[in-house]
């Protein structure tokens, strides 16, 4: 399967030319995105590359303007074959709330075996908006590996959570839209 073209908020600014910030301050507020169209891993919303493209004004008009160069660029980057146009088309993704699930380790241990560089982890499928994606299936190749390196045999794979990620049925750490700014200290405030 070709790997497919997937936007966070600074990816989508690149390619438009706009800062990452109106992506949630305006795109998503007038309905030009929606959460609901994009895949939530690590309490980041990533949308499907296909959807983001066909946001495009037609070239000469006000507004939205895509990036052809940005485009492209980007597509090179992450060695993107295709452009889905809908979430369910994407392979299942982990983040490092999703890892630390799998192998029942703390975040801060996911992002330590990542910069370890002692190939605890597989290199990362996407760099996104400043975070590390996977492929489900490349932390599953890379189980035993992973396993085996952790120190005191601390990292176990967890079947159940790996089955639900593969499912779409995973509703562990990472899998909600985090709250930020305003939003996140008036719930915080209501607790």
């Amino acid at each position: 399967m070709a790997k497919p073209l997937l936007c966070g908020r600074m990816e989508i600014g690149r390619v438009y030319n706009i800062g990452a910030s109106a992506i949630s301050n305006n795109w998503v507020y007038k309905g030009i995105l929606s959460y609901e169209d994009a895949v939530i891993v690590s309490g980041k919303p990533y949308w499907p590359g296909g959807l983001v493209v066909a946001l495009a004004l037609p070239p000469g008009s006000r507004g939205r303007q895509l990036d052809e160069r940005e485009l492209a660029a980007l597509e090179a980057e992450q060695g993107a074959g295709v452009r889905p146009v809908k979430k369910g088309e994407l392979p299942p993704l982990v983040g490092a709330q999703e890892y630390a699930e799998l192998f029942g380790v703390t975040q801060v241990a996911v992002g330590q075996a990542a910069r370890g560089g002692a190939g605890q982890l597989p290199e990362a499928d996407y760099t996104l908006s400043g975070s590390n994606l996977w492929l489900l299936d490349t932390v599953l190749d890379s189980a035993e590996a992973t396993m085996k390196k952790s120190r005191k045999g601390l990292w176990v794979l967890r079947d159940a959570v790996a089955a639900a990620l593969r499912e779409g049925r995973y509703e562990g750490p990472g899998s909600f839209l985090s709250q930020r700014g305003n939003k996140a200290q008036s719930a915080s405030d209501g607790v």
